[in-house]
């Protein structure tokens, strides 16, 4: 008995772990599948058990049995027709409630029930179940032998589980107790006589464990034997033998009816079996328990993989392998397979496939079929299809290309190779091309070889028109001939070799240099241990190689050719670009990307790069120029870039560099050199020269240029071959000797040689005639004659060139002393050379004095130092005059006036505005500083708290007028009655204050913050006064008793006065002690006030170097404004220059020219206005240099306010710091001075106590004065120390508080100072932050340009394969429509299946019935939607319309994102890296867009034509067939888009998710209500105590 309760103890908590395992999922935290269990239940629990004899039948009387003899027993009526009667089966399995128990109950041994007759209880579990116990509480006293029998499946054999009797050989043929040896037949039912006593008479339990006693159960993963052992599906008890006391022997009818079989709880513990692929078992449409199945198992105890998971054998779960089933691997060819024990056994895989789809064979579909390849994608095979003529096998290879015939080729044999032709049975015949001009290719049927571009020709084997040299490296073929265009026949030049120029880098840099983006010089590295040049690059942007001169000019001949080099770079976060190698030349630039024409990406390792250059398409140089425009770039190529630097602080490094050209001399041949077939005016290789007669038609063009024959006009037979000059004859000159040369007038294409005749004009000067008057007029007369013979002299200059009015003399400059305007008409007389328009205030005959009211030197070479105004004041000056001396400028001024211009007084005078001189200030010699006042007021400068004008007193609240000026009061504002003081500097107290600034509170008064003033202390403090007045005035007498002690004679010896003067002495001493320490302590309050002195100190020196600061910045500040004003200044200088020239231009008088042509001076103001334009010019320059200075200057400045800033935080809080401490020592020089107080107090009270000794006193005999003297003076001396101790830490204290105060102040208005700076500061920092921002905004936009155009060039490509899906899906669903119907009536089944599943759940059952008929609706207007009436066609115009706007918009958007994409690769070709190929990229998405744009046509044409079949639609518009035609276009995008398939098997799944969720919350609850009920069985089962016995089932 202890053992079975210690078991179902074990059971009990197993059974609460089973609990929480079942909780746990079927994979762990990883995903990966692990064993999971159904949760442990009481199986019985509800269960139908099924009863072989139940009391009541008919009723029948009971009696409970006491065990006492003689007792009268209680009896009851069993009525199975009475429901409070009735004890049947029902009671077995349901809820065990202690407080009212429920049994069922057998009849009595009255009515036969005993031995041989038994009666069984057999409990149908519904489904298998994992055993743990089986437990079975009596109502009456246990049996005296039953047996409990289980089956493993249902309809199989009854298997005994377990004998309970006191007779186990007698009644079950087993022995008592027995027990199981290891290797022995662990299912063998054991008997035993525990629970079989009498005892109790009622509510004995009976437990059962079914692995108790099984050697194996440790080890119940791996042993089959207990698995089938604990699996149950019925569980039958069989009653075999009644228990008694022997009384039923006579028959007594009472006893007989007191014998029963009665069970109150029959519980069975344990799993539903799912093999540990389940966690749940839930019922299934039959209503039958079955298990929820995971890890791809199936059946009802998840006995089997579920089909397609048979790669490996079934297995039970355990804890340490899930056994999950494994699917096949049919590599998705097939839905079926079996288990293939062999297969498993030779691969470890037993999953072998059924029928391969796709033409695939094998286990596992893994091959193709005989004859059948698997095409490229690897998802199915495809035939082989070889050609039977062309092929030798009708096997092909894994790529599907079949084994051909010599000369045949394609993947099926099909065609002639290139080069061969005529396929037959024999295979192909080879062509007959040249290997040079051709592709090695012809004609399939007739042979004709397909020559390259520039080659023509049966077989390929001569070159166009226009072209030379057939090369077979040569991808054109044929060069195309140069010429300089004036050509088109040319052939290979003789003498010329290869020859390649090269910069190896073997000694320097070889003239190579660097050059950034913005195109500025910076020079290149050489390394000598690498022998290579490098860039480093300090940002994104590029740096490039610069090539030297050898590479350059005349590259004619490497046209065709390679440039090559070696390149490596530093990192390999490269971004390469458009122009990463760049041509210019002829003003052409071509440029190319480094990874085009086959080259690679570059890295850390060196790598060879090639470029071709040449015109082809398959060299992509951008942009694209003719072959001409190439050779012409090369023929004058002025600079090679090579892109050095790709990515941020990384390094480009470059070697071996060779281009390949040509030169004459003997060496292997170039014959890509070209030598032309001139026409008629052409010569030279390249026809680059004229012939003798001919001359350039447009000689800026060189040799471009067209030759055409010289025109000379008659006066030469040649001409410059080149510049088409003429070699001029009778006195012609001209390109073309079309005019007269100097000297020599008239019409020099008349073609005689008497064309041109002698001027008449003086040596030197030339003529023209006049057309209308044919008059000869001379216009290039000497320096200073004009006229039409040069007869006058030019403005600026005088004299008589011809002696018309006297001697002849010579035109000569006038000379004014540069004191005239160069730009001004008539500045002298022609004749006499008088200036007539002196400038700079000048006057007089050569304008070389100054006028009147000026001063100066008017021959100063600087204008500013000439001549300038005398300015005289009028109120300084004598009778206001206005004129000075011219040579020292000064004015004749009034008395006691100063100044040149007598605009000021003289030192100590004052007034000039009287216009009567100065007066005298009269200043006060001791209260001004230098006796000075102001000029206009006569306020004298006063010393510091001086005021007056004169200075003759004190300012208010100052004292102590004198030199130094006057003091200020500083009287304490709360004690004193006013701020001003009297003339010693003492200050009138209030009542209750005292001190020289009334700052301290008077004896007997206190000071109290919360209000204002001294107080006056209580009334008992004023008798302490008194008191203490008292006692100062016996001290003072006891002072006057001690100077008087040197006038006695005799010798005190009187032991009591010694004793009192001991006394006396120690009270002094205690004194003096107390007056010592009040000293220590004001010691450590004097340290401290030092201290917090040193910090203010401190601060005080931060701050003044941060005002130091801050004037520094005011001082840059200062410096830029001035700089501008600098600007501004020249700038009006400029304008005034401008204005003074405008005034020039309005003064000038031109005459128009008169009937005579006399010439004017527009010349000469045009060549003024260039000299003032060039002049304005420099000036605009310095500004624009004055203006960047300024720049330079308030970066400057601004960089130091941030410097300034970066203290400023810190700064405040150390001010808010020091403004605290500055408290702190304020609070604590306040305690100082009350401990100074009360110190002052305790000496007065120890003077006191003093007097009050000597008070007591009665007699003074004669005692030793010298001795006494001595002590007093030592205590008098002591009482001085400490009283100058106290006077001096007071007088600290009050320095102290006056340093700090000015500091306070000081440090206060700095803070403010400091505020506004900030202010200021914060300002400055926000623009910074704001232009930052903009960078940063610049600088991601620039980022965002390529991202942008792959980003286009994405949706562009989605967009067309967008447009061919929506147009297969289309096609796909218009096919779908007939099946709708079908889809329809199953969706009305499953929903007639749903309701049937939920019972009870009809409502819910309904709503997914609603869901089905809406789905059901959506699916009839698709139908009505391809209906052939006249309203569905209408219904679908609407939609038409509304997708027609889509592909409309699509279209806009298409059309946006073209342009878009030409924008952005612009943009891109420019700022980002690779651009070239986004642009290519950019272009095949544009080609495909087009071919999406043709693909929606072509879908709409067939729709129409679908459209046109929809005629006997009656009554229909024709008008609105267009609209139709659309509508339907719309319904297949509809379809496709709305994926109505997919969403009708969705609205499937809700209906059958809401079905599972009606049975799941059913499940749940009561899942829930069997988890309370199980769990208080449990719980009344647990006896009270505990024991530690094995557990009875291993998890």
């Amino acid at each position: 008995m202890p053992s079975l309760m210690r078991a179902l103890v074990a059971w009990s908590w197993v059974a609460v772990v089973c609990v929480r395992a079942a909780m746990d999922e079927c994979v762990d935290e990883q995903g990966q599948a692990q064993r999971c269990l159904p949760e442990f239940v009481n199986a019985a629990f509800n269960m139908t058990v099924e009863a072989t004899n139940t009391c009541g039948y008919p009723s029948e009387e009971y009696c409970v049995q006491t065990g006492a003899t003689g007792v009268t027993k209680s009896c009851h009526i069993c009525d199975a027709q009475d429901q409070r009667n009735h004890h049947s089966a029902v009671y077995l399995t349901d809820y065990n409630n202690q407080q009212d128990t429920t049994w069922w109950q057998s009849q009595t041994m009255l009515a036969g029930i005993q031995y041989p007759h038994s009666i069984n209880l057999t409990l149908h579990l519904g489904k298998a179940f994992d055993i743990t116990y089986v437990r079975l509480k009596f109502h009456t006293s246990r049996p005296e032998s039953f047996a409990i029998y289980k089956r493993t499946r249902e309809g199989g054999p009854w298997v005994p589980y377990q004998y309970y009797s006191g007779s186990c050989e007698k009644t079950y043929q087993k022995p008592n107790r027995g027990f199981i040896r290891t290797g022995e037949d662990e299912q063998r039912a054991i008997c035993t006589d525990d629970f079989s006593d009498i005892s109790p008479l009622t509510g004995g339990n009976v437990a059962f464990s079914t692995l108790e006693g099984r050697p194996s159960a440790t080890n119940f993963d791996n042993s089959p034997v207990l698995q089938d052992w604990v699996t149950a599906t019925d569980i039958k008890v069989t009653l075999n033998r009644l228990n008694t006391f022997g009384d039923e022997v006579f028959n007594d009818p009472k006893v007989l009816k007191s014998y029963y079989y009665a069970i109150s709880d029959f519980a069975v513990g344990g799993r539903c079996k799912c093999n540990g692929h389940a966690s749940d078992c839930v019922r299934n449409g039959g209503g039958r328990l079955v298990c929820d199945c995971r890890h791809n198992t199936a059946g009802a105890d998840c006995e089997v993989c579920k089909a397609f998971f048979n790669d490996r054998p079934w297995s039970r779960a355990t804890a340490d392998n899930a056994h999950e089933c494994l699917p096949c691997d049919c590599n998705g060819k097939s839905g079926e397979c079996y288990f293939d024990a062999e297969l498993y056994r030779a691969t470890g895989h037993g999953g072998h496939c059924r029928n391969c789809a796709d033409n695939t064979d094998g286990p596992n579909c893994e091959r193709c079929l005989d004859n059948y390849y698997r095409d490229q994608s690897g998802s199915r095979c495809l035939p082989c299809s070889c050609n039977s003529i062309g092929s030798l096998s009708p096997q092909c290879d894994s790529r599907g290309v079949c084994s051909c015939k010599p000369g045949v080729t394609g993947e099926k044999c099909d065609r002639c190779q290139p080069g061969f032709h005529s396929l037959t049975e024999a295979g192909c015949r080879p062509c007959s091309c040249s290997p040079s001009g051709s592709t090695q290719e012809c004609d399939v049927n007739t042979g004709q070889c397909r020559c390259k571009d520039n080659v023509e020709g049966f077989s390929c084997d001569r070159c166009k028109l226009g072209y030379f040299n057939l090369d077979s490296n040569n991808p054109q073929g044929c060069t195309p001939c140069f010429c300089f265009q004036h050509s088109s026949v040319c052939d290979s030049a003789e003498g010329y070799s290869v020859h390649t120029v090269s910069s190896s880098f073997d000694r320097d840099d070889e003239l190579w240099s660097g050059q950034q983006r913005d195109g500025s010089s910076v020079p290149v590295q050489w390394s000598p241990s690498g022998q290579e040049v490098s860039l480093i690059s300090d940002d994104y942007f590029p740096m490039y190689y610069v090539a030297p001169g050898k590479f350059l000019g005349n590259q004619l001949l490497s046209y065709g050719q390679n440039l090559s080099m070696n390149f490596r770079v530093e990192r390999r976060d490269t971004r390469l670009s458009a122009e990463d190698l760049i041509l210019e030349g002829a003003n052409l630039r071509v440029a190319v990307p480094l990874i085009a024409q086959g080259n690679a990406y570059p890295n850390e390792n060196m790598q060879s790069y090639v470029f071709r250059l040449h015109d082809s398409t398959d060299y992509p140089w951008r942009p694209y120029i003719s072959h001409f425009d190439f050779q012409k770039l090369l023929h004058n190529l002025t600079a090679i870039k090579i892109r050095g630097t790709y990515s941020e602080k990384s390094a480009g490094y470059l070697d071996n560099v060779s281009l390949v050209t040509a030169r004459r001399s003997p060496g292997v041949p170039a014959r890509w050199v070209e030598q032309c077939t001139c026409p008629q005016g052409y010569q030279g290789q390249h026809c680059e020269q004229c012939t003798l007669g001919y001359r350039r038609a447009q000689p800026e063009l060189g040799a471009f240029s067209p030759c055409e024959p010289c025109n000379c006009n008659g006066h030469s037979d040649a001409c410059h071959p080149d510049t088409g000059a003429c070699d001029c004859q009778d006195n012609t000159a001209g390109l073309s000797c079309e005019r007269c040369k100097d000297g020599f007038y008239g019409d020099a294409t008349q073609g005689t040689p008497n064309d041109c005749q002698p001027c008449p004009c003086p040596a030197g000067a030339t003529c023209a005639v006049v057309p209308q008057t044919r008059e000869v007029v001379c216009t290039n007369c000497p320096a200073g004659t004009t006229g039409k013979r040069c007869e006058l002299c030019d403005d600026g200059f005088f004299g008589d060139p011809l002696g018309q009015n006297g001697p002849v003399r010579v035109c000569r400059a006038c000379k004014c002393s540069d004191n005239i305007d160069p730009n001004a008409v008539g500045n002298c007389n022609r004749e006499t050379g008088e200036c007539l328009k002196c400038i700079y205030n000048t006057d007089s005959f050569f304008c070389d004095r100054c006028k009147e009211g000026f001063y100066g030197n008017a021959l100063a070479a600087n204008p500013a130092e000439k001549c300038r105004p005398c300015s005289c004041s009028p109120l300084g000056t004598v009778d206001q005059q206005t004129s000075c001396n011219q040579v020292t400028g000064q004015c004749d001024c009034l008395p006691n006036v100063a100044e040149r211009d007598c605009s000021a007084c003289q030192p100590g005078f004052f007034n000039l505005r009287s216009g009567d001189g100065c007066e005298r200030c009269n200043c006060n010699p001791i209260g001004s500083t230098n006796g000075q006042c102001d000029i206009v007021t006569g306020q004298c400068e006063c010393q510091p708290g001086v005021t007056g004008l004169r200075c003759e007193r004190c300012e208010v609240n100052f004292f102590g007028f004198s030199s130094s000026g006057c003091k200020p009061c500083d009287c304490d504002p709360e004690g004193s009655q006013s701020g001003q003081c009297k003339e010693d500097g003492r200050c009138e107290c209030r009542p209750g204050f005292v001190g020289a600034r009334c700052d301290m509170c008077e004896e007997n008064y206190f000071y109290n913050r919360s209000a204002p003033g001294c107080q006056q202390c209580p009334s008992c403090y004023s008798l302490v006064r008194d008191k203490v007045n008292q006692q100062r005035q016996k001290l003072h007498d006891l002072q006057t008793l001690i100077d008087n002690l040197g006038s006695g004679q005799d010798t005190v010896s009187d032991k009591a006065f010694e004793d009192r003067l001991k006394e006396t002495e120690k009270a002094i001493m205690e004194l003096l002690e107390e007056a010592q320490t009040s000293k220590d302590l004001d010691r450590g309050l004097l340290d401290r006030l030092s201290t917090i002195n040193n910090t203010l100190t401190t601060q005080w020196n931060r701050l003044q170097n941060i005002r130091n600061t801050v004037d520094d910045t005011n001082a840059q500040s200062d410096r830029a404004r001035a700089r501008v004003q600098d600007a501004e200044s020249l700038i009006d200088r400029a304008r005034q220059e401008l204005d003074k020239a405008k005034d020039a231009i309005s003064k000038v008088d031109i005459k128009p020219p008169g009937g005579t042509g006399e010439p004017n001076n527009m010349t000469l103001l045009a060549e003024e206005a260039r000299n003032l334009a060039d002049k304005h010019k420099m000036d605009a320059d310095q500004i624009e240099k004055i203006a960047k200075d300024a720049n330079d200057t308030s970066t400057k400045a601004y960089n130091l306010l941030l410097k300034a800033l970066d203290g400023q935080s810190n700064t405040s809080k150390e001010i808010d710091e020091l403004n605290k401490k500055y408290n702190e020592a304020k609070e604590l020089a306040k305690n100082l001075e009350k401990q100074a107080a009360k110190v002052q107090a305790e000496a007065e009270e120890a003077g006191d106590k003093a007097l009050q000794i000597v008070a007591n006193l009665t007699s003074l005999p004669p005692f030793d004065a010298k001795t006494l003297e001595d002590e007093a003076s030592k205590i008098k001396k002591e009482a001085s120390d400490l009283d100058k101790l106290i006077d001096k830490t007071e007088k600290e204290y009050n320095d102290l508080r006056d340093d700090l105060r000015p500091k306070e102040l000081e440090v206060r208005k700095l803070l403010e100072k400091g505020k506004s700076e900030q202010q200021t500061a914060d300002q400055l920092l926000a623009r910074a932050d704001a232009a930052k921002a903009l960078a940063e905004e610049a600088a991601k936009k620039g980022q965002s340009t390529f991202r942008e155009a792959e980003s286009i060039l994405d949706d562009l490509r989605d967009f067309d394969r967008r447009v061919n899906d929506n147009k297969t899906a289309a096609e796909e669903a218009m096919k779908k429509i007939p099946i709708i119907n079908g889809i329809i009536t199953a969706a009305n089944e499953k929903t007639r299946q749903a309701k049937a599943a939920l019972g009870n759940a009809a409502a819910d059952a309904r709503e997914a019935k609603n869901k089905a008929e809406e789905a059901e609706r959506i699916a009839g207007n698709v139908q009505k939607g391809s209906a052939k009436t006249k309203e569905d066609a209408e219904k679908a115009l609407q939609d038409t319309n509304k997708l027609d706007n889509e592909v409309s918009d699509m279209m806009d958007q298409l059309s946006t994102a073209e342009k878009e994409l030409d924008k952005k690769k612009a943009e891109a070709e420019r700022d980002m890296m690779m651009a070239s190929m986004a642009s290519d990229n950019a272009k095949e998405a544009e080609d495909n867009a087009r071919k999406a744009k043709s693909t929606v046509k072509t879908v709409l044409k067939i729709i129409t034509s679908l459209m046109d079949q929809l005629g006997n639609i009656d009554k229909v518009d024709l008008s609105k067939l267009n609209q139709i035609d659309e509508s339907l276009k719309v319904a297949k995008g509809k379809m496709a888009d709305s994926e109505l398939d997919k969403k009708l098997a969705e609205l499937n799944d809700v209906a059958r998710t809401q079905e599972e969720m009606i049975g799941d919350y059913d499940r749940q609850i009561r899942e829930i209500r069997a988890d309370i009920a199980n769990l208080n069985d449990i719980k009344n089962t647990l006896p009270a105590g505990c024991f530690n016995t094995p557990s009875l089932e291993t998890p």
